[in-house]
């Protein structure tokens, strides 16, 4: 009678391996980055390598957030399911809020998944946040350059 998330749980295995992945790649790409930054030549492309960047992780974040649309939804169509089978074929009488606790933990590796899906969005905003303060550097930069000369 319990809803089976054996699949939603091997999802969620693979979506943290790739999510960490993903972490580790723009973790090295800021870094390099910022280590561009000592140098006056290469303020230009890092400018422009900052300015893709921030518009790649945009993008990135509205995939993301369509995706956690739809695992909402998922999540709506499999907990009417489960209330509606707690109410009606479930052997024991539950209250309702027994069968919130009940289809709450039937589904917690759905609710993981969709979790794991905001904290990397809010991971790529602090990414973007990085990137915007990378701008007003920069123009540190520069200005403190102009000052020695």
């Amino acid at each position: 009678m319990a809803f089976d998330d054996t699949q939603i749980k091997e999802a969620n295995e693979q979506l943290e391996i790739r999510l960490a992945s993903d972490r580790n790649d723009w973790q090295v790409k800021i870094k390099d980055l910022v280590s561009k930054l000592k140098n006056m030549n290469e303020l230009a492309e890092c400018q422009v390598r900052m300015l893709s960047y921030r518009q790649i992780l945009l993008d990135k974040v509205t995939d993301f957030k369509t995706t956690i649309y739809k695992r909402n939804a998922t999540w709506d169509r499999y907990y009417k399911n489960q209330y509606r089978e707690y109410s009606i074929n479930y052997d024991v009488k539950l209250t309702n809020g027994e069968k919130h606790q009940f289809i709450k933990a039937d589904l917690s590796s759905l609710k993981t998944q969709i979790d794991m899906l905001q904290s990397h969005i809010d991971y790529y905003y602090e990414c973007i946040k990085t990137l915007d303060n990378m701008a007003f550097a920069i123009r540190n930069r520069i200005s403190l350059d102009d000052k020695e000369f």
